[in-house]
């Protein structure tokens, strides 16, 4: 079976029969497979280039216009020169956003659910729930530590005995 239908003028005898190799056995069913052709031969180039050429064309006029009416004048750092950023360039963008990595967004939610685990066990939650939360919390923990980007980030996991010391320590930032 074709990938596509043959093109053929309506009503014409061509249509209504199947679509058939003419080297194939009639009777036998076999058919030699459609290979595609490549989308470059299928799309019109030219008319393609000129969309663009437009596109760019507009583009640019409105860029113009925009500066014309002094769209530019009183831009902050105008005059100035660029910072151009050295070093890793994601980085950068995420610090002049204001976005921490991830392993630190990492480390204030273990910090959080730490805070949780301590007031389970002095609310006198069940042993499960506590456990279930220490076992979330090491998880995280052994998650930032493949994240951290230096041993001295990396922490240890946390149990019952030592959560309420780890949890002081970890949300005074130590």
């Amino acid at each position: 079976m074709p990938l596509w239908p043959r093109r053929t003028p309506a009503g014409d005898k061509e249509s209504r029969k199947p679509n058939r190799p003419k080297d194939a056995e009639p009777g036998t069913g076999e058919e030699r497979p459609m290979i595609p052709l490549p989308a470059e031969t299928l799309e019109d180039t030219d008319v393609a280039l000129h969309a663009e050429r437009q596109l760019i064309q507009w583009v640019d006029e409105a860029v113009d216009d925009f500066a014309r009416r002094g769209g530019f004048d009183n831009l902050p750092g105008k005059g100035k020169p660029l910072k151009v950023p050295e070093g890793d360039v994601l980085q950068t963008i995420m610090q002049n956003a204001k976005i921490p990595p991830p392993w630190v967004m990492l480390r204030r939610e273990i910090g959080v659910a730490m805070e949780y685990a301590v007031e389970l066990m002095d609310s006198g939650a069940g042993e499960q729930a506590v456990d279930d939360q220490l076992l979330l919390i090491n998880r995280q923990i052994l998650e930032l530590n493949l994240m951290a980007p230096s041993l001295s980030l990396h922490r240890r996991k946390v149990s019952r005995d030592t959560i309420r010391e780890q949890a002081a320590k970890w949300n005074e930032g130590g």
